[in-house]
């Protein structure tokens, strides 16, 4: 039996059932309860969530969320990350994955600061009541106080018991959330934290020569994963790549912890990367080396030449940016698909 304000969704062909609060998605349902669905973006985007409607009624809260084909939508299937039960259900999925580590629960959290990076890119600080529990890697969903905007961002920081987590957000011209955020947001205003979600988080017990590669909001799960590395008590046989790209110097930016955590590691190698070819040179955020000219999927190309495939990558930023290096990684270099882990947004 189920609570007037919850609906019972049963997976067809299984004995896996759980239960779907009035108002949250079929998705972040199961996740909850720790029911592996299958997802990426949680936005609508991607389409790694298709399922199909056996049974009862739901509601599609983005009717043309483009991570449906048309061919998807003649026939009848549906993403989970927009539907919203309204009665008890029935549903098709297909492979399953595994229970996460850290299940994503909903809270408010206040906003202790924010910094400016570069021109357009700033930290953001929220303090919650409860623990900040996610792995490098992982992104949360941010409604912004008028509640009518959510974003997926990534946590830049480490999960901890003190309830922190941080954000490196890139403002988007024209971008309705990023506006909200860089100038509606004031600190001390409260949002709402639904999260972790994402599978591209750093696999502890695998290869230990990675490549973190960074673009745009992106950065902020690349240092996460670069500050996980550099708390593990094996640290100093890890081996770290880090590539940040940007449109011209003025937007790159690497933050202090990266370098202590540099100190940490057998090796941190760090690249940046600018597309505009007419940069004028000005003065960077990033001191050291001349930036790679071109994207970043390139200069991963170019400075890892004849050892690409001895490394697991992790990538987060523009879906281009991920699309871009997932070609030329595994189409390409022949790097196998299973090394290269991203999330891909909309």
């Amino acid at each position: 039996m189920t609570t007037p304000a919850e609906h019972l969704i049963s997976v067809d062909g299984s004995d896996v059932r759980f239960a779907c609060a009035e108002g949250d998605t079929l998705l972040r349902a199961a996740l909850r309860a720790g029911v592996g669905l299958a997802y990426e973006c949680n936005s609508g985007g991607c389409g790694s969530c298709r399922y199909d409607l056996v049974e009862g009624e739901m509601h599609d809260r983005r009717p043309d969320a483009p991570g449906l084909s048309p061919r998807d939508r003649r026939k009848g299937r549906k993403l989970a990350c927009q539907s919203q039960p309204r009665s008890d259900c029935t549903i098709k999925v297909g492979q399953m994955v595994g229970q996460a580590r850290h299940r994503p629960f909903r809270q408010t959290a206040q906003l202790r600061s924010k910094t400016l990076l570069t021109h357009d890119m700033q930290e953001f600080v929220f303090a919650a009541q409860s623990h900040a529990g996610f792995r490098p890697g992982q992104y949360a969903m941010i409604t912004l106080p008028d509640g009518q905007v959510e974003r997926a961002y990534s946590m830049s920081n480490l999960g901890n018991c003190y309830g922190e987590w941080k954000f490196v957000v890139k403002r988007m011209p024209g971008g309705r959330a990023t506006a909200a955020l860089f100038d509606d947001t004031e600190v001390g205003s409260e949002v709402t934290l639904d999260g972790p979600f994402g599978h591209a988080y750093l696999r502890e017990d695998g290869n230990r020569r990675i490549v973190c590669a960074g673009g745009g909001s992106g950065l902020g799960a690349m240092i996460s994963i670069v500050l996980g590395v550099a708390a593990r008590p094996d640290s100093r046989d890890w081996t770290v790549h880090l590539f940040c790209g940007g449109r011209t110097r003025k937007d790159l930016h690497i933050p202090e912890s990266i370098a202590f955590a540099g100190r940490q590691l057998g090796a941190l190698n760090v690249h940046t990367a600018i597309s505009d070819e007419h940069d004028d040179g000005v003065r960077a955020e990033v001191e050291g080396a001349e930036p790679f000219r071109g994207f970043l999927h390139e200069a991963v190309l170019d400075r890892l030449a004849g050892s690409l495939t001895d490394f697991t990558y992790y990538a987060a930023g523009p879906p281009a940016m991920t699309d871009a290096l997932a070609r030329a990684l595994v189409l390409d270099a022949g790097v196998a698909a299973d090394h290269l882990h991203y999330d891909r947004f909309c």
